[in-house]
């Protein structure tokens, strides 16, 4: 006989990319996920904030790459060889933006029921709720889910959207190069999530 509750289970969990920041854990719903790539080196982009470390051109996109840490008030960590950048897309306008987040690990993906996710409690300044989507509750430990949409004032997607928009004629960051770390992530570290 078919057991129609743990089918039900099934279909209510959803996948999270789970990674670290500052040794805490974060995740976001894999659905926002692109890809995973090692960290390369990024260029500067004049008079973006802080956090906003540079861009990217990955394959004819120029993408943005944040410092989460330093978005969410941490301080930001020194680049190893299991540093990321997770290639994540949110809405800005009804349209599709394409951002770059910095974090220190990828570890897995999990599947969490929402059942298992509660709201933010209101715990003061030090928290920074706006971007969290909620806590989920582990069996070893509380996981924040960020909400990344919410991550940017509108000032700072109105950047985003038209870096993302811009003419990539002359620019000086090496696509070809990132395709190449691109083709090589399915051999190498730092991570063993398979998107798909």
């Amino acid at each position: 006989m078919t057991d129609h509750t743990s089918q039900s289970s099934l279909v209510d969990k959803d996948k999270y990319l789970a990674f670290e920041l500052n040794h805490a854990s974060y995740s976001i719903n894999i659905s926002l996920v692109k890809e995973i790539m090692e960290y390369i080196e990024v260029d500067p982009i004049p008079m973006a904030p802080e956090f906003i470390i540079g861009a990217i051109n990955l394959r004819g996109e120029v993408i943005p790459v944040f410092d989460l840490s330093l978005r969410l008030g941490k301080q930001s960590q020194e680049i190893t060889n299991r540093t990321c950048i997770i290639i994540a897309e949110c809405l800005f306008n009804n349209q599709e933006i394409t951002i770059g987040l910095k974090v220190d690990m990828v570890t897995k993906v999990l599947d969490i029921s929402g059942a298992d996710i509660d709201a933010v409690p209101s715990i003061g300044g030090q928290f920074h709720s706006r971007f969290v989507l909620g806590l989920a509750k582990l069996p070893d430990k509380l996981m924040t889910i960020l909400d990344i949409s919410k991550i940017l004032t509108l000032d700072e997607l109105k950047l985003i959207e038209d870096l993302n928009n811009a003419d990539l004629n002359e620019t000086s960051l090496e696509s070809e190069d990132n395709i190449e770390t691109q083709e090589s992530l399915d051999e190498e570290a730092p991570n063993e999530v398979n998107h798909e």
